[in-house]
């Protein structure tokens, strides 16, 4: 029993001219060409149509004696509508005209119209016509694949050719087995690609170069380079095509050198290259280590026609814009002259903003004032590097004058853009706004709620992207673990690594972002087990590690795998560097640090904000406090935290009035300060008794800086007015704190207490520490307190009770 005829999805009506008749009926009634000759402005109407159709025109008006052998007339009018800006209306009236001459099962008519129908995006109308039409005739069963190939239907032009061969009386023939081959290329079936090669090889060992082309691509598509090449060598004969299809893989594989080989031979072969041939060589040809073999494909393409073609043009300068030779890309532009098409503006655009987003800006405005719009690739590329609001949105007014608000790259650029301005608002409101969205629209705005710490939202969007029916790749994992960077996320990322292993089965491409969103949950044993169980461990996952071993405390172990790093042969990047910096600082190893200080600036990656902020954390920690600044003079733009560094360092080793005036330079440069920075500036204020300086930034927190105080910024003030004897208005100032004091601020204030002398509010202050849990350093205090006001039997009243509590040990550095 035959297997039942292929169709979308439901039953179909089984006379597809009639629909189609029906819905070109008003469109019939009315004056069209097919009516008859019409009397008057005929030949001007007729002018206007292909030589096919105004030929069928005419044989059709002058009667059934002059129609009656026209079946290829049918044919070629329905194929001229395909090529031709003809309305689709006419053509179903063809169509139509054909059904009541009885030609609608004609193998040349049925053909011709499912191929139409298939280009028009009409497949389901394409279909029908094929089951109305004649089933015993190859060429209709290569139009329905072609169809179902063109349209996406993969698996169903697969399916078709299956049906072709297994129930049908049709012998495939080059056409089939192309489009068969074609389906499996699309649709990555590798299997199925080989059981067709199979069948090729048994039915027709000789078969032509058009098919050994199709298996070409097959196996290139399906990443089988191997096969390919060797399918490619075995051709007896190969064309343009079959040489341009061998080159794209090898370009689709991002294997340049093997690119450049194979044109050389094809070249010395004798055959010569088209504008595919070329556009795709350029594309290989699109980084910094190919701009040589860039310029000889360029003097490759002056000596041909093709330097005339638009395409070509736009590949050469998008070329060297990636190859970041941007004078070439501006001499291939001068060259154009006076350039018309808006392709290549947008190509040179797109190819100066990578580099200069200024100078783009005011290309733009040359090409709008020519009259020429921007495509959307030229959109997205000014949005990729627009880092300041203002200009984001006036680019953001020109898309939507122009049309390209809903464009799925447009609007992905455009939420990104404003993510990366700090605009997370507007950011979410284009994408929600976005009437359809793609895998990159999801990533980026997960990535842009990940990147500014809103961890809950990028779940949110996560989880939507989920329910819209997208599988998450390797690529938007990547930003929903790195939204798992605290202790309360590793639920979360639990969740995310198990999800990971249920529908890929694996996590070997992630395995660096597990490490490390383990490690930034302080889960280093999760993390640890993730890294050992990676056989292949490259660099990135080397620095994951010892990034997670550095920030949770594990120094020797960050240290020993640091050195199994070293003798490995692997390359110390910023990463591993400033993690080691940073662990020498907390170790007091400043000899290992200027090791690594002098490494840094050997393999440039001393200019690297986090290597050098390390190397001014290493220096003040260690009170060495003229490197450290000289250091951080070379930086050119300090972040907060290295302004809190080269802050605390002063304050730390004696410097207060440095660490002031280091205070207000960064105030002066528009850096915000944060709490960090602002407990080192009161420590200084507290060391260098300025205690009116302390007060004026302490109240200058709220109002000026927008920073809540915390118990951290109340004990650094009690700590002030406790050094310059001001106990009574630090005790009013604990009283007065808007939140319940510490162990740690009464403790400050018993340690004032013991300096001055004032055994009275060091009753006081006993007694509310008393009423907290007792820390083991303040008996020492206590005594002393009571010893230096001759209350002995005080003394041994507290070394008494100090029997029952558990004392911390001293530690040291050295």
């Amino acid at each position: 029993m035959p297997p039942p005829r292929p169709r979308l999805p439901a039953s179909v009506p089984p006379a597809t001219a009639r629909s189609l008749c029906a819905s070109s009926a008003p469109a019939a009634r009315a004056h069209h060409p097919l009516d008859g000759m019409p009397r008057r402005g005929a030949v001007d109407r007729l002018a206007h149509l292909p030589f096919a159709l105004a030929d069928f025109v005419r044989a059709r008006a002058a009667g059934p004696e002059a129609s009656a052998h026209c079946r290829f007339s049918y044919g070629n009018s329905l194929a001229a509508c395909s090529t031709s800006t003809a309305p689709l209306a006419f053509a179903e009236q063809l169509y139509c005209a054909a059904w009541k001459d009885g030609l609608s099962r004609d193998a040349y008519v049925c053909s011709a119209v499912v191929d139409l129908l298939s280009k028009q995006g009409r497949l389901q109308d394409a279909l029908r016509a094929f089951e109305d039409g004649n089933r015993g005739s190859v060429v209709c069963w290569n139009a329905a694949i072609s169809g179902a190939v063109r349209n996406g239907e993969h698996a169903l032009g697969v399916k078709m050719f299956r049906d072709m061969v297994t129930g049908s009386s049709c012998e495939p023939n080059s056409f089939t087995y192309s489009g068969a081959l074609s389906a499996c290329a699309a649709g990555a079936e590798l299997g199925i690609g080989r059981a067709v090669h199979g069948m090729v090889l048994r039915r027709d060992p000789e078969y032509d170069v058009f098919v050994g082309t199709s298996i070409i691509n097959m196996y290139m598509k399906c990443g089988e380079m191997g096969a390919a090449m060797n399918e490619f060598w075995r051709m007896p004969i190969r064309n343009v095509v079959s040489w341009t299809t061998a080159i794209a893989g090898f370009v689709q594989e991002e294997d340049a050198a093997s690119a450049m080989l194979l044109l050389r031979e094809m070249v010395w072969s004798g055959v010569a290259i088209n504008k595919y041939t070329a556009t795709s060589i350029l594309l290989a040809c699109a980084q910094m280590c190919m701009i040589r073999e860039a310029n000889q494909v360029h003097g490759m393409i002056m000596k041909t026609e093709l330097y005339l073609d638009h395409v070509v043009k736009e590949a050469l300068i998008s070329t060297y814009a990636s190859a970041g030779a941007i004078h070439l890309c501006e001499k291939v532009f001068q060259e154009v002259g006076t350039v018309s098409n808006r392709s290549i503006w947008s190509a040179f655009i797109s190819g100066v903003s990578s580099h200069n987003l200024q100078r783009s800006i005011l290309l733009l405005k040359r090409m709008l004032c020519q009259g020429l719009k921007p495509n959307d690739k030229c959109y997205a590329s000014l949005f990729s590097f627009v880092d300041s609001i203002e200009i984001g949105k006036q680019l953001h007014s020109l898309v939507i004058k122009d049309g390209f608000v809903q464009a799925v790259l447009v609007g992905s650029a455009l939420s990104t853009m404003y993510s990366r301005c700090n605009d997370l608002k507007d950011s979410y409101k284009v994408f929600e706004e976005m009437q359809e969205r793609d895998q990159v629209s999801w990533t980026s705005m997960v990535a842009g709620f990940a990147t500014h710490g809103h961890s809950l939202e990028a779940f949110q969007v996560f989880r939507n992207m989920i329910v819209d029916g997208f599988t998450p790749d390797d690529v938007s994992l990547r930003p929903i673990l790195s939204a798992c960077n605290k202790p309360e996320c590793l639920l979360k990322g639990r969740e995310v690594h198990a999800h990971a292993l249920r529908v890929f089965g694996g996590t070997k491409s992630i395995n660096h972002c597990l490490v490390s969103m383990y490690s930034k949950c302080q889960d280093v044993e999760s993390a640890r087990r993730i890294f050992n169980a990676t056989q292949c461990k490259d660099q990135v996952m080397l620095s994951s590690m010892i990034s997670g071993y550095a920030t949770n405390g594990y120094s020797e172990e960050a240290i020993s795998l640091f050195q199994l790093m070293l003798t490995t042969g692997f390359q110390i990047d910023r990463f591993v560097c400033s993690s080691i910096i940073s662990i020498c600082a907390d170790m007091a190893r400043p000899f290992y640090g200027k090791l690594l200080h002098g490494y840094a600036a050997k393999v440039g990656i001393l200019s690297d904000l986090s290597v050098s902020s390390s190397l001014v954390k290493l220096y003040s920690k260690s009170g060495i406090l003229d490197d450290s600044r000289k250091v951080f003079d070379e930086i050119s733009a300090p972040d907060v935290v290295t302004w809190t560094s080269i802050i605390d360092g002063y304050a730390q080793h004696g410097s207060s009035q440095d660490a002031l005036v280091m205070f207000d330079l960064m105030i002066r440069c528009g850096v915000k300060p944060d709490p960090v920075v602002l407990v080192s500036v009161l420590s200084a204020c507290g060391r260098n008794g300025l205690v009116e300086e302390g007060l004026k930034h302490f109240n200058s927190m709220r109002t000026v800086y927008g920073v809540e105080p915390m118990l951290h910024h109340y004990c650094c003030m009690v700590d002030l007015l406790g050094r310059s004897g001001r106990l009574a208005e630090a005790k009013c100032f604990i009283e007065s704190m808007p939140v319940k004091p510490d162990l740690m601020v009464w403790s400050t204030l018993l340690a004032a207490c013991r300096v001055h002398d004032d055994a009275v509010l060091g009753r006081f202050v006993e007694n509310k520490i008393r009423e907290e849990n007792y820390d083991s350093g303040c008996f020492a205090t206590l005594s002393n307190i009571r010893a230096n006001s001759g209350d002995w039997e005080g003394v041994m009243e507290i070394r008494k009770s100090v029997k029952d509590v558990k004392k911390e040990p001293g530690w040291s550095m050295l």
